[in-house]
């Protein structure tokens, strides 16, 4: 048996949600999907609750590593943050689905993304002249974001592009 570490175990419970729905994230799935023993599976995490966490701090992980590739690029706070958004909807097979699972199985575990939120509207309301108008951009985007993880706007819908550049277009009116 190939040794399995915790980001693959991670990556497959999102394989999971992903192919079969939240409802079928189970430890025995997640096991059979990464080729370890229900046993093995619990020796990286003990609960579905703490694979779940790990599941979300992944995803809040990719989230805050785009956005910190746009701001590398020379992007502002902003269009950073909205980047990397519209950049995690492109990749259909990452679209981190755990928000789901996680929902529906225990809200409390969205604490961290709560907290991340919030660290993000303060850096906005003390950086932009206009913070309601470049919080209601994120609050837009990320609605657009919802909607994919949820299946209901699909890959390669032109409208997004469109809506992107639009909400880019806005941005730039608050430097």
């Amino acid at each position: 048996m190939s040794r399995v570490d915790k980001t693959a175990i991670v990556r497959a419970a999102e394989e999971v949600v992903r192919e079969k729905g939240a409802r079928k994230l189970t430890l025995d799935a997640v096991a059979a999907q990464c080729g370890l023993s229900k046993g093995g599976l619990i020796h990286h995490f003990g609960t579905k609750q703490s694979l779940l966490k790990a599941m979300l701090e992944a995803a809040i992980a990719r989230e805050d590593a785009n956005a910190e590739t746009f701001a590398a690029a020379g992007d502002d706070l902003l269009v950073s943050r909205l980047n990397s958004i519209f950049e995690l909807m492109e990749d259909d097979e990452g679209l981190p689905r755990s928000l789901i699972a996680a929902v529906a199985e225990d809200p409390a575990l969205l604490e961290p993304v709560k907290v991340k939120e919030d660290e993000l509207r303060s850096e906005i309301s003390e950086t932009y002249a206009d913070p309601e108008l470049a919080q209601l951009l994120i609050l837009a985007a990320q609605g657009m974001f919802l909607g994919r993880v949820l299946g209901v706007i699909e890959p390669g819908d032109p409208l997004l592009a469109r809506l992107r550049e639009r909400l880019l277009m806005l941005s730039a009116d608050l430097t």
